[in-house]
């Protein structure tokens, strides 16, 4: 790494605000990748139901779905910082309840108790990354963003990693009603964190929606206004659009398949967390590698064939019988996902004006997520009619995957992307900074 990044890395680290953000997000984000490999778990494993796995999944996306752009309209409107606040306490308050209800034992009514907690779980978790990836730009400088945005996705690698081992330490030694507990007080060490953050305000001026009905209308328009202005910039469509379809080859399979395929192996559940640790292992490696090529500046066109090569390693699952062959899958995957989820965050945080960055963030976290309720049914109507079995939907959705993200090459403004003016400004600046000390 060469010495301007290094410096660079460094005064990050001097950034009070920055800190706190990162140690506020690694919380989050620990406490949510838990979760997730606690309940795919829970009901896998000890509810025996692949039918209430992909339905609980669903009502975990549908509201993610729902409120993701509204989360992104009130990231451009309203003090960020009070949202990622109120996201982290609020989830903290849904898993302490949801412990307290599974004291109470699993009755017939269990069921709707967890696909309530999911609902809610994800109508709040909408409304905390918009606001975390829009407050990012007003805390860093222009050439400190590439660096910013590596050392956040280093923060969600070191969770990957961690609350996988935590969740495997915990399964088979405590309760879930006490794990869920855990992840619960895990949030609300986020909040002490986002609550002592620095931040101005975003409030903008909303005096003239003085009913109920105008300021309904206002939201309304600055979402049609924010999809209108992302559509209008083709590179911007063809990454949301891309990652709209990835991902939903990616959220069934991956998310859903693989916990229900490790049972069906007979692995335990410590197999699947040390799968999930060999992921946030790859990301570490793939965020690492990332910041050495700094970003991949110049070098996009890498970007489809490291995620085709994701691709080959979804498809890969078809052939496990050890688990060190999942292992390097993961391992595999994981450093594809750093290796291109980086570079196109920074670039859209670096093009994209600062009244437009929440909504425009929101749109990429809804493509994320955005067919994840589809790809989630379809896996569960596939498995419930014996049409596929879990290694085939692997197999085939990694096949897809992989197609989708060479289809990239065909695009022109995929090739001419690194020629938008405001990504090739900070290249200047950065080239210009040693010249600046050395004068």
């Amino acid at each position: 790494m060469e010495m301007s990044t290094l410096a660079t890395t460094n005064s990050l680290w001097k950034n009070g605000s920055f800190v706190r953000l990162w140690c506020g997000t690694l919380f989050s984000a620990m406490a949510d990748g838990a979760f997730f490999i606690l309940l795919n778990w829970y009901i896998v494993n000890a509810m025996g139901s692949g039918a209430i796995l992909g339905t609980t999944l669903i009502c975990l996306s549908i509201p993610r779905l729902l409120f993701m752009l509204a989360g992104g309209v009130a990231a451009d409107r309203l003090n960020r910082k009070w949202i990622m606040f109120s996201s982290l306490l609020v989830r903290g308050m849904i898993l302490a309840c949801f412990s307290l209800l599974m004291l109470q034992g699993n009755g017939a009514w269990f069921p709707v108790s967890l696909y309530v907690m999911a609902a809610l779980f994800g109508t709040v978790d909408a409304f905390f990354w918009p606001a975390r990836s829009s407050i990012l730009p007003s805390l860093v400088s222009r050439e400190q963003l590439a660096p910013a945005n590596t050392l956040m996705e280093l923060c969600h690698q070191i969770s990957l990693v961690a609350g996988p081992v935590v969740t495997a330490l915990l399964i088979g030694t405590v309760s879930y009603p006490i794990m869920f507990m855990i992840l619960a007080c895990t949030f609300f060490v986020g909040t002490l964190f986002v609550l002592s953050l620095h931040s101005h305000s975003y409030t903008k001026d909303t005096t003239s929606a003085s009913t109920t009905e105008s300021r309904a209308s206002s939201y309304f328009k600055d979402i049609v206004g924010g999809i209108r202005f992302t559509y209008s910039i083709p590179i911007l469509a063809l990454i949301l659009t891309t990652s709209l379809f990835t991902n939903m080859m990616f959220s069934g399979p991956v998310n859903m398949i693989i916990p229900i395929h490790v049972n069906d192996l007979g692995w335990d559940g410590s197999a699947f967390s040390s799968l999930s640790t060999s992921l946030g292992v790859g990301m570490i490696v793939g965020g690492i590698l990332t910041g050495l090529f700094k970003g991949f500046r110049g070098k996009f066109m890498l970007l489809p064939v490291i995620l085709g090569c994701m691709g080959v390693g979804i498809s890969s699952y078809y052939f496990i019988e050890e688990l060190s062959f999942g292992l390097v899958s993961h391992f595999l995957i994981g450093m594809a996902l750093s290796m291109t989820n980086i570079p196109f965050i920074t670039y859209i945080q670096s093009i994209v004006p600062a009244n437009m960055l929440g909504r425009v963030m929101s749109l990429l976290s809804l493509m994320s997520v955005g067919f994840g309720p589809v790809s989630y049914a379809l896996c569960s109507f596939l498995l419930a009619k014996n049409i596929a079995t879990p290694g085939l939907l692997l197999f085939f959705g990694g096949i897809i995957f992989a197609s989708i993200s060479l289809s990239l090459f065909f695009f022109r403004s995929f090739w001419q992307m690194e020629q938008h003016p405001n990504w090739r400004r900070p290249m200047v600046e950065e080239q210009q900074l040693p010249a600046t000390l050395s004068s």
